[in-house]
């Protein structure tokens, strides 16, 4: 879950709202403001939506807290976090690969419901020191009640959930084998997201069955439908890390990329690289690497611009390229393409450029494992 609206940096990591983030802050603070109107009926309304709001941010902000505890987690073992989203279900770190052992991604995966906890204890604590009947005493409970429904829901055993993530990490520890760890946690995933499915469903035909109204079935089975595709996709991609088990960059080499000069225009690039199927190129400058320019680059730029613009202003700095060695794991390339949303990737021993690995290369490869057994 990446994109949307980047609304600042946090560690250095970028926090981004989804497009669907603002659909449900809009939902929880009309819930919030009808709430408070009931709690509080000599409220303007003017007053009691804008409490709906406040109150919702600080929920987000909670959600927040609780993506960074995995973060800080993450970045002390090493492991690099590309962004936080904060989406329709809540959050999400995005990690450029997986931890190490099994022991980080305990600690990782842990952080999460544990700073949920903590601020559930903030607010309980707020809530006690309050006058019972105060605007303030009703803003502590109900996010003392949310941020420990997080830590609680989050802690369920089914991958990718964050108890998931604390039982596969358990189960990697004993058995040793993250793979088949994976897919324990995920299969219990799978059956918790039907069990979501199928209650929500029950809620939403009957509001009498769980007391609730139909729309929370609803939401119910949504978040069942959501739990049960993310843990099918954490079994896909065991799949795939067994089809590419043992393979290296040098084993899947492209042949070496078209160059071209720094200070050739970028029309240049588009009529003989585009317009004969090369969607990218090395930039040089004297015979030394500089940048490389791909389609992308080209399409951010005004065609009026392209004559008078050379390839090396819209290029990717040399010193920005994401670049692997021959021996780098094919796994850890294919991961690298994902988070930064790159088609192919240099392969780079001794300052000189072997070739690349790209996306084709990559299915290409795939496909003839898949066809070999």
């Amino acid at each position: 879950m990446t994109g949307g609206l980047r609304i600042g940096r946090i560690l250095g990591i970028p926090i981004y709202l989804h497009p669907t983030w603002f659909l449900v802050f809009l939902l929880i603070s009309f819930a919030l403001a009808a709430e408070v109107g009931m709690r509080f009926p000599d409220w303007p309304d003017a007053a009691r939506y804008v409490a709906g709001g406040a109150i919702s941010i600080l929920f987000f902000g909670s959600i927040l807290l609780h993506e960074l505890g995995h973060s800080v987690l993450a970045q002390r073992h090493h492991v690099a976090v590309r962004s936080i989203t904060l989406f329709v279900f809540g959050g999400v770190a995005l990690m450029e690969r997986d931890p190490d052992d099994a022991r980080a991604e305990f600690e990782i995966a842990i952080a999460g419901p544990i700073v949920s906890a903590a601020l559930a204890l903030v607010f309980l604590a707020g809530l006690r020191a309050l006058p019972e009947e105060s605007a303030g005493a009703f803003v502590a409970w109900w996010l003392f009640r949310i941020n420990l429904a997080v830590a609680l829901f989050n802690l369920l055993p089914g991958f990718p959930l964050d108890g998931g993530r604390v039982l596969r990490a358990v189960l990697w520890a004993r058995t040793g084998d993250v793979r088949r760890a994976t897919r324990i946690a995920a299969g219990v995933g799978q059956a918790l997201a039907y069990g979501f499915i199928a209650i929500g469903a029950l809620q939403a035909l009957d509001p009498r069955w769980l007391g609730v109204g139909r729309a929370d079935g609803l939401w119910l089975a949504f978040i069942g439908w959501f739990l049960l595709s993310a843990s099918g996709a954490a079994i896909r991609q065991v799949d795939l890390d067994a089809s590419l088990e043992g393979l290296r960059a040098r084993d899947l080499l492209a042949p070496i990329p078209a160059r071209i000069s720094a200070a050739e225009p970028v029309a240049s690039f588009a009529r003989e690289q585009v317009m004969r199927g090369r969607r990218w190129a090395l930039v040089e400058d004297a015979g030394r690497l500089v940048g490389l320019i791909t389609l992308s680059d080209v399409q951010r730029l005004d065609p009026d611009q392209w004559e008078s613009t050379p390839v090396l202003r819209v290029a990717t700095p040399a010193d920005q390229m994401l670049t692997a060695t021959p021996e780098t794991p094919v796994r850890d390339i294919l991961v690298a393409m994902g988070t930064r949303d790159v088609n192919q990737i240099p392969i780079i021993e001794h300052d000189q450029v072997l070739g690349a690995v790209t996306r084709e290369t990559l299915v290409h490869a795939l496909e003839l494992r898949r066809l070999s057994g």
